[in-house]
């Protein structure tokens, strides 16, 4: 009986994690937004056209954020920041400008 509990509960703490981010249409966090989530090494595509956002939730150790134009993440990056907390610029609650517009978020264990 106490080794399904262990399980249920191994799986839903070793599970997937990720970065959370409020992406908006605007610089310094103005006009429409969107909540997105970026697991841990994958790409999301929201082709949402984001040129600020604010961090919600951190991803998992050794995570970088990467922030892409197109709607996929090939190539030709805007920005990265670390997304696991250990970054100065990347953190929750702050209002980050991108520099660009980006359409695909990732993030990558480096």
């Amino acid at each position: 009986m106490h080794i399904g509990k262990l399980i249920t509960f191994l799986c839903l703490t070793m599970g997937a994690s990720s970065y959370k981010i409020r992406a908006f249409k605007g610089r310094d966090c103005k006009g429409e937004s969107k909540v997105t989530n970026v697991w841990d090494n994958r790409c999301a595509t929201p082709n949402y056209p984001t040129k600020s956002f604010r961090v919600l939730e951190y991803g998992r150790w050794r995570q970088r954020a990467y922030f892409y134009p197109m709607n996929h993440c090939l190539i030709g990056k805007v920005n990265d920041w670390w997304a696991d907390g250990g970054s100065d610029t990347f953190l929750k609650g702050r209002c980050i400008n991108l520099g660009g517009t980006a359409r695909a978020y990732a993030s990558w264990s480096t």
